[in-house]
């Protein structure tokens, strides 16, 4: 036998678990997929629980104080996630120092955000109850001891405990829901009880997260003189910063077009608006997902191999707009069956809202992925250009759409996308360079803008019986190219 043949004997021979191992980006893809995949399945069987159970406008209320404890959780983070991922990611012996100094850091900031929360509600006079007030400040302290402890363990590549954790705590919480729904009095389910419900699963969460990095040995320390000391939390803090900026800037296109809608059209819009985000959980789902596990990988590749770290990332991005626009297409197919099936007629105004939002979404997986991307190229000065000018474009048309409703608002996130996307592009193809070429990002784009333009103007005319027809013909199209769509991903 030739020394050909005994290598691909033994290829053949290595089982899925050694493949994926070989591969590292592969499997922390693959085990945050299936995790994500579970957990976010279930949070929206628990969405649709508590939202047909508060209706449109408690359910606007409950959305409202998520959408405050995210804006001050981005408060809170002072930009640390990527940097603890990266500095973990290159210097695995010596996590434990990196995790102790995030936390120091992620508690200055918490203080942070306390003292902007009671700024705001102040300059705001927005009346908060005080199961709201607990709320928002415990989610953003639970949010970001989550996230410290999350960085660590992608940092080491070791994802599996998001997988398990999250799959466990969303069935922890679904259980809970049930026997509120179905054993007490539907009096007791109103927004404060959810909302200390989500308290209490965050902090049973957390525990588990810490135990299994003890156990596992996920914190490890060899450098033991290295110490926490105020030069090297500030050092830390000036490299955080530029992300730091991005996160804040990303508030005036993530949480407060939220609070925009809410001041301009009332809470029912918000729950229209945010029922069709939770819709969309599967998208943004594969999105995050495939960022998350390639970002320590393409942070080492950038340090090692300039070559491999341009021709994996053009990768990742035919591979998230691939899935995003298939995902996408059989969205907008089905829109207003999905909404009525699952939430009901009460919430039939969220089908448009889906439609435009999906395509939003896979556009923005393109700024997500150059945000990425110059995190691992230590371009952090670049990126917080890219935000400011994204902040600047996109918050006057998403302040002004807002003012027609959810939809409208939807649609401003769309005409904000394109429009931004005439920089990133270019940002992102200088940033790569080598296999990412001008002819691939216009080719890329323009079968982008052709699909969305598909998805949002041609489906609405068509009966149910042929919308069914195509979503079938582009399933087994990808079925009947799995094989080639798997090699090349490879």
């Amino acid at each position: 036998m030739t020394a050909g043949c005994v290598c691909y004997a033994k290829a053949k021979q290595m089982s899925l678990k050694q493949k994926l191992e070989s591969r590292p980006f592969l499997r922390n893809f693959s085990l945050l997929t299936v995790g994500n995949f579970g957990s976010r399945l279930i949070s929206m069987v628990i969405n649709i629980i508590v939202a047909r159970v508060l209706a449109p406008e408690h359910y606007g209320e409950y959305s409202l104080v998520l959408t405050y404890i995210s804006m001050f959780y981005f408060v809170a983070s002072l930009g640390l996630s990527q940097l603890v991922t990266r500095s973990v990611a290159r210097d695995q012996e010596n996590s434990d120092y990196y995790f102790r100094l995030s936390l120091w850091l992620r508690l200055l900031g918490f203080v942070v955000a306390a003292v902007a929360f009671g700024i705001y509600g102040l300059v705001a006079k927005t009346d908060f109850s005080t199961v709201a007030i607990f709320s928002i400040l415990g989610g953003v302290f639970l949010e970001s001891l989550w996230d410290g402890q999350q960085n660590v363990a992608f940092g080491m590549q070791r994802m599996e405990w998001n997988t398990i954790i999250g799959i466990a705590s969303t069935l922890l919480n679904l259980l809970v829901y049930l026997v509120m729904y179905f054993f007490l009095p539907r009096s007791w389910f109103t927004v404060e009880s959810v909302l200390v419900v989500y308290l209490a699963i965050y902090v049973i969460k957390n525990a588990a997260y810490y135990w299994c990095m003890k156990r596992y040995g996920l914190l490890r320390l060899t450098d033991k003189e290295r110490e926490i000391t105020l030069p090297v939390c500030k050092s830390y803090l000036r490299n955080s910063m530029p992300f730091y900026v991005m996160y804040l800037l990303g508030l005036f296109t993530g949480q407060f077009p939220i609070l925009f809608l809410e001041h301009n059209a009332g809470l029912e819009e918000v729950a229209f608006f945010n029922t069709a985000n939770k819709l969309l959980l599967p998208i943004t789902l594969f999105m995050t997902t495939a960022f998350s596990a390639f970002f320590p990988n393409q942070s080492i590749l950038f340090a090692k191999d300039r070559n491999a770290f341009s021709d994996q990332t053009r990768k990742v991005l035919i591979l998230v707009c691939g899935i995003g626009i298939f995902l996408a297409l059989c969205v907008s197919l089905l829109k207003g069956e999905i909404v009525w099936l699952l939430y009901g007629e009460a919430y039939k105004n969220t089908a448009d809202v889906l439609s435009y939002q999906t395509w939003y979404v896979v556009m923005y997986s393109i700024f997500c992925l150059n945000g990425n991307t110059l995190g691992a190229a230590d371009a952090q000065k670049k990126l917080a250009v890219c935000s400011v000018v994204y902040a600047v474009v996109s918050t006057p048309i998403l302040y002004y759409s807002s003012k027609y409703g959810a939809d409208g608002l939807a649609v401003g996130f769309v005409i904000a996308s394109i429009i931004n996307l005439a920089y990133i592009m270019p940002v992102l193809k200088l940033t790569v360079g080598g296999s990412m070429s001008w002819g691939f990002s216009i080719g890329l784009i323009a079968v982008l803008f052709a699909a969305a333009a598909l998805g949002i103007f041609a489906f609405g005319w068509m009966p149910l019986w042929l919308r069914i027809v195509l979503l079938a013909l582009m399933c087994a199209v990808v079925f009947v190219e799995r094989k080639r769509i798997i090699a090349y991903v490879r």
